[in-house]
């Protein structure tokens, strides 16, 4: 960048200070207020009861210094064109606080919020351009920064329980490429992503980024509602880091589209009306390692770290993570499959139940402009329609067909990639980090990714507070297709491999398809308040807490392996005829319907068994959906399986060798009540697993380090004590317990027996440990 920095000799430079803080009573978004041709659907979103202040680092607000930032505008050249830059940075740390965010905007109308939420931060934004936009320039540099912010949110009073995302450090920097506005709308570009790696890659072909946080509970202390203390506790660390290549972003007009809710419509605009809103297209390749080497910074490799946190608010820094690196793209590039990264549209758009939907998904098959087409030749129209019933959650919320949500739409995503190296970081008490590499991978690919999701207020199960909270209709699904059908498609399909990257191959869950619908599900920051089924009794208690009444979940894959892409012998285009591409060993079929519980809890700081750790639990009654409907007047395809005869299974588990898939085995029809209690996910370092150790309880050499998945499982009446956890605060009536029954016994179409289990209790413990020399 040729300009200089701003300083007293040059440019102009605004100071602003809040000395005595900035509120605003209300700030609304509104959509749609002209109506669009058919009727009237104008939405609105509202920010209420809106503050701007300063805060110390830990969240206090008491003496601190004023909120305070500096805007900085200079003028230059890079010795042939003309360059503005625009800087603004802030000088003192931020809060920023709505006190409710509202659909309706106006606070009272029904009295439903989201929630509170607070926004601690420090940052800027730089750019250098030729002007603000200017599409034909190539040469712009953007920067965008926050450093250890805090994002907490709470729902009720200051008396519930808030989660927050903490040491938030987000980054956005281009150091040379297109910021303009086109036809399409904002672009965004760095690099040639229309001809991705066609010449050797140099900085300017990057973009540097990072999302990286801890997730913390926590509650008020004193008078300081949001503040973290030694009280809060960790869930889970997770952090984005490195830079991308190659890269196209675009913001574009048009929200969804409207139509009748049981048509399939073009999601580009063909045959439907499309809404005010905003629309995204995301694609880019990821820096591997050796590219990050031939840039000469290491850190532009990217990696995707999760794992434990570090006790929040102590001197004890012990933990571990682990990370994914070496990224690079899954297969052959095609039209659809441009890149590692690929989605043409997600929708982010605010929708008032006046009939807007985009319409439903095609399960089954590939997505199809023509009315109703799912529903012929065995596949599946599913959709969950806006509109939330509120019938579980108290007479406050009991509006059904209020369909005044935010909504979430994608459609054609494509995340075809995969992870060649698994770092493994270890952090001592003193904050000392050790580090180890392994040649092997987790492999998540994910093809043809569509989703609607729909986000209603109201709905926490905190008791009095019953208007706070987020309410979700969740429709998600990713779809491996050979053709326009669902079928084996190893070069792009959905997979989950564990890999031996040295030796370039995979074993796992191949060309899979997966189906998530979850009704009127509640979001709920829960408070802990102990338990005495539970062996962590006040942390089990308490966490992100997430119910449904009526779900489902759908998964067929095939259990094999083959050649990952970067194999010399990989070409599914033409295999080499003596050497197979894949091998597949089972057919897998699974089906779950009915009311489901899960529950994220920070770890017992006092734990005996490993620390730091991710617990869960959750509760499930099987069957409960046999109707085939979600409720609400929504058609999820329930207890319908794809076979030409439609006979129903309705919750089911199918096992078939790959060359006689008509004979499977099948336990079909299963129905009754299922927990999982003093679940932990927990990664173990060398430090915590010395022999003898409560950390070396599975054996094994106290030297490596491992991740053990644990929990207790409940069945049938063992199980009704979890389950009635998982509805409280609904008006769910669960009646008395139910045994475990699979009705139907199956091989192929003859049916067997039956087999029930009234009662029982098992434990299960998985260890992963690498293989050391």
């Amino acid at each position: 960048r040729a300009l200089s920095a701003v300083n007293a000799r040059d440019g102009i430079v605004i100071s602003v200070e809040a000395t005595q803080g900035w509120s605003a009573d209300s700030m609304r978004i509104e959509l749609d207020a002209g109506g669009p041709q058919n009727g009237d659907f104008r939405a609105e979103m509202g920010f209420n009861n809106v503050l701007l202040h300063g805060v110390h680092a830990d969240g206090a607000v008491e003496n601190a210094s004023p909120a305070s930032a500096q805007l900085s505008v200079d003028v230059g050249t890079d010795g042939s064109d003309a360059l503005l830059r625009l800087g603004l940075e802030t000088t003192n740390r931020v809060r920023v606080r709505s006190d409710s965010l509202t659909i309706p905007s106006q606070p009272g109308v029904d009295g439903r919020s989201f929630g509170t939420m607070a926004f601690d931060f420090d940052g800027g934004i730089e750019l250098v351009n030729r002007g603000v936009f200017d599409a034909s320039y190539d040469k712009a540099y953007l920067k965008g920064w926050i450093d250890n912010a805090n994002l907490f949110y709470r729902q009720g009073d200051d008396t519930n329980a808030w989660v927050a995302m903490h040491d938030l450090d987000l980054l956005w920097e281009i150091p040379e490429g297109t910021l303009g506005i086109t036809q399409e709308g904002i672009v965004h570009r760095a690099g040639d992503p229309q001809n991705p790696g066609a010449a050797p890659l140099s900085t300017s072909d990057t973009i540097n980024l990072a999302m990286d946080f801890d997730l913390i509970f926590g509650r008020k202390v004193g008078d300081e509602e949001f503040r973290v203390t030694q009280d809060a506790r960790g869930i889970m660390h997770f952090g984005w880091l490195g830079s991308i290549k190659d890269a196209e972003i675009k913001w574009m007009p048009g929200g969804i589209w409207y139509g009748q809710t049981d048509d399939v419509f073009d999601p580009y605009g063909a045959g439907a009306w499309t809404s005010e809103g905003l629309r995204f297209s995301s694609q880019w390749d990821y820096v591997s390692r050796a590219q990050a080497i031939a840039l000469g910074d290491v850190g532009k490799e990217f990696r995707w770290r999760l794992g434990e946190v570090a006790d929040v608010a102590s001197n004890d820094r012990s933990n571990i993570q682990f990370e994914l690196g070496d990224w690079t793209i899954w297969g052959s590039r095609s039209a659809s499959k441009p890149a590692a990264h690929y989605f043409p549209l997600i929708a982010l758009d605010v929708i008032n139940g006046a009939g807007e939907g985009p319409g439903g998904l095609c399960w089954g098959s590939a997505q199809n402009t023509a009315v109703n087409v799912c529903q012929a030749g065995g596949h599946q129209f599913v959709n969950l329609r806006p509109g939330f019933t509120g019938g579980a959650y108290g007479s406050a919320v009991q509006n059904a067909g209020d369909a005044g949500a935010l909504a979430i739409i994608v459609r054609d995503g494509q995340l075809q990639s995969y992870s060649r190296t698994v770092r493994l970081l270890e952090w001592d008490a003193a904050g000392v980090r050790s580090e180890r590499e392994f040649g092997w991978g987790l492999i998540y690919a994910l093809a043809n990714l569509d989703a609607n999701i729909y986000l209603y207020p109201g709905g926490s199960g905190t008791a009095g507070n019953v208007d706070n909270g987020i309410i979700a209709d969740i429709l998600v699904m990713s779809q491996t297709l050979d053709g326009s059908q669902q079928g084996f498609n190893w070069d792009h399909g959905t997979h989950l491999l564990i890999a031996d990257t040295d030796a370039e191959m995979g074993i796992g869950f191949v060309s899979g398809s997966f189906l998530l619908a979850a009704n009127d599900t509640r979001m709920w920051v829960r408070n802990q308040t102990g338990g005495d089924y539970y062996s962590g009794g006040l942390y089990y208690s308490g966490g992100l807490d997430f119910f449904s009444p009526a779900a489902r979940f759908n998964y067929t894959s095939t259990f094999g392996g083959g050649l990952l892409p970067g194999h010399r012998d990989y070409d599914p285009l033409n295999p080499n005829p003596d050497r197979p591409q894949t091998v597949r060993g089972a057919l897998l079929d699974l089906n779950l319907e009915g009311l489901v519980n899960l529950r994220f809890s920070p770890s017992d700081p006092d734990s005996t068994a490993g620390r730091n750790y991710l617990g869960y639990s959750g509760a499930l009654r099987l069957g409960s959906n046999g109707s085939g409907d979600c409720a609400g007047g929504s058609d999820c395809g329930l207890a319908t399986n794809r076979s030409a005869n439609d006979r129903s299974y309705g919750t089911y588990i199918s096992i078939a060798e790959p060359n006689r898939p008509e004979v499977a085995l099948r336990l079909a029809n299963i129905s009754g009540d299922i927990s999982f209690t003093n679940g932990r996910v927990d990664l173990v370092g060398t430090g915590e697993r010395g022999t003898g150790s409560a950390g070396n309880e599975e054996g094994g050499d106290p030297s490596r380090p491992k991740m053990v998945i644990s929990n207790d499982i409940q069945i049938g009446q063992a199980a009704y004590t979890r389950l009635v956890d998982g509805v409280a605060e609904t008006q769910v009536n669960l009646g008395p317990a139910q045994e475990l029954m699979i009705d139907r016994i199956m091989l192929g179409d003859a049916t067997l027996g039956s087999m029930i289990i009234p009662s029982a209790r098992i434990h299960s413990s998985i260890t992963l440990e690498p293989q050391l020399p």
